[in-house]
């Protein structure tokens, strides 16, 4: 279990993210509500191991490379949307050849062989998604991922999320139709 207590992030004079108490079981759906500025993606960051609250205490993270971010923006290498996830798969020391699987999962193999700097913001999110679900991590944290996504690709996406077997924290602002075992409200 991941435990945050008395969590601060400060940028300076400005309070990114103050949080009292934070629980996230195994295999449990947490969505994370709140409006703009509220410190959503802050949260994210730091139970991704990639920005160290200024106070509060943590435990229970998992290992690096157990834990898997996808971004508002998702970041992607030089390359073809397949290279992209191939390279992903090696790092986890997973087999390269269930990358055209999970791009079919995505309803993306059309996007293999395009360079993932040029795909739309709904491409970017679905094939984002595919790769982070491939590596198999332990926790999976998406930023909101229903972002650019039309009715039909947001199904898709669901769909894969539900049957995802980790824990998983999912900022969003709206309601996004994921059974949520738990939602935490940051204030504004």
């Amino acid at each position: 279990m991941i435990r945050l207590s008395n969590i601060q992030v400060r940028f300076g004079q400005v309070m990114a993210l103050t949080l009292d108490e934070l629980e996230l079981r195994e295999h449990e759906i947490l969505g994370v509500a709140g409006p703009n500025g509220s410190g959503k993606s802050t949260l994210l960051r730091v139970l991704a191991g990639l920005l160290v609250p200024t106070a509060g205490e943590m435990s229970g993270l998992p290992a690096p490379g157990r834990v898997v971010l996808v971004h508002q923006e998702p970041y992607f290498f030089n390359g073809t949307v397949r290279e992209n996830l191939a390279y992903a798969l090696r790092l986890a020391h997973r087999d390269i050849n269930e990358t055209a699987g999970w791009l079919e999962r995505a309803c993306a193999s059309h996007l293999a062989d395009r360079p993932a700097q040029v795909l739309s913001v709904g491409e970017q999110r679905r094939v984002a998604i595919a790769r982070a679900l491939a590596v198999h991590p332990q926790v999976l944290l998406l930023d909101e991922p229903f972002a650019g996504l039309d009715g039909e690709h947001r199904k898709i996406i669901r769909d894969e999320l539900a049957i995802f077997g980790g824990s998983m924290v999912v900022a969003a602002p709206e309601h996004d139709h994921l059974d949520y075992q738990k939602v935490l409200t940051l204030p504004g």
